[in-house]
């Protein structure tokens, strides 16, 4: 009983201990996006996935959940999540965008997403409103290939 104790409580510490050091992406909502890049202009991360997408899934919990990607992701990039299926209107950077029609994907994921009109889950997309540049990764990517790129877009 006390063996099934001590390593009951060393996994709690830990699992706390992890939480506690560990770096995780500070998400920004669209509702606070203007605001925000009004007071502090920086790039934008926008992560479009589905809730039914395993490579969303593993994106979400593999590759930001890396300490120094989440760490360089929240102190370069405002990093934003868009539901491709969201039913919500949705206003970006000053503009409104509808919902899909009967089971269609939201406009603002179609419009960001989309690469010769076909969207592709999970896409990631890297925006800087000041210099108008666009970058559009679709499919899974690992940790590796977005440090990659963030440090190729520092030069």
């Amino acid at each position: 009983m006390k063996l099934i104790l001590i390593i009951s409580t060393t996994l709690c510490l830990i699992c706390s201990i992890g939480k506690v050091n560990g770096q995780t992406i500070s998400w920004t909502s669209l509702e606070n996006l203007k605001d925000s890049l009004r007071s502090n202009p920086k790039p934008i991360m926008i992560f479009i996935h589905t809730d039914w997408c395993k490579y969303c899934k593993m994106q979400e919990n593999i590759t930001f959940q890396k300490p120094s990607l989440a760490a360089s992701l929240s102190k370069k990039f405002y990093c934003i999540k868009i539901n491709a299926e969201s039913r919500e209107e949705l206003i970006f950077l000053g503009r409104k965008y509808k919902p899909g029609i009967s089971g269609g994907y939201h406009a603002l994921a179609k419009i960001l997403g989309a690469k010769n009109g076909r969207l592709v889950f999970p896409t990631t997309v890297f925006y800087a409103p000041l210099s108008q540049s666009f970058e559009r990764l679709q499919g899974f990517q690992t940790a590796k290939t977005l440090k990659r790129f963030i440090t190729i877009n520092d030069r």
